[in-house]
């Protein structure tokens, strides 16, 4: 596994090298000579993965590689950044980077989220998992107005049906679960969106997870 390291800080690019060279399938192409100037640089190393900073999310990922003809892969990219800086998280995100890696636990991540993102998977540290769940809830603005209300509001059968999506089950999971029809499912997921005022499924299991985690009292139950 060849990997090419983007950091500007002689001092960090050596500590990510020295983290890196402790797993025997990891091999780092370069030094900091040869990619301190930017992406120009990493053609010519042909690497088969990337790790940048933070620095370089600004710059113009992802990277095409030539293969054999006029055949191009594009570079995973693996990112190592501040757990609650979450514009960098947000730019990550759009870019072609596969692994998330907290910049405080990197020695413990670094080699898994390498590997991880080389095999065409996605790691996130634990801290920036977490990061990444609170912003995704956050940008969530359509969700019952008041969880007390969900019993009011969905029959039996679709408070049944809400809170297994809550799980993060399929149509199938719940239908087998359940013992009822795929179809029927469908239809009770349909008016649980109209009657909570929520416009998709994944609203709807974050809704429904939130809901499952409340206190009893706040669930009626008190």
């Amino acid at each position: 596994m060849r990997v090419a390291i983007l950091e500007r800080d002689p001092l960090l690019w050596a500590g990510l090298r020295s983290v890196l060279r402790a797993h025997s399938r990891i091999a780092v192409v370069g030094d900091f000579h040869a990619v301190r100037d930017g992406l120009s640089a990493v053609p010519t190393l042909q690497p088969d993965l990337l790790l940048i900073s933070d620095l370089w999310l600004h710059d113009d990922l992802p990277l095409n590689l030539p293969e054999k003809g006029s055949a191009r892969r594009e570079l995973p990219v693996v990112a190592v950044m501040d757990a609650d800086d979450r514009p960098t998280l947000r730019r990550a995100v759009t870019k072609s980077v596969r692994g998330f890696v907290d910049r405080n636990t990197s020695h413990e991540d670094l080699g898994n989220a390498v590997l991880d993102a080389a095999g065409g998977r996605t790691f996130l540290s634990s801290s920036i998992a977490a990061s990444l769940v609170g912003w995704m809830a956050a940008k969530i603005t359509h969700e019952p107005s008041c969880f007390a209300d969900i019993e009011t509001s969905l029959t039996v059968r679709e408070l049944e049906v809400f809170e297994a999506m809550g799980d993060g089950i399929t149509n199938v999971t719940i239908a087998r679960r359940l013992g009822i029809q795929e179809a029927t499912v469908r239809s009770h997921v349909y008016h649980i969106l109209t009657k909570l005022n929520l416009r998709t499924r994944t609203e709807a299991a974050l809704a429904a997870y939130k809901y499952a985690n409340l206190d009893s009292p706040a669930r009626g139950s008190g």
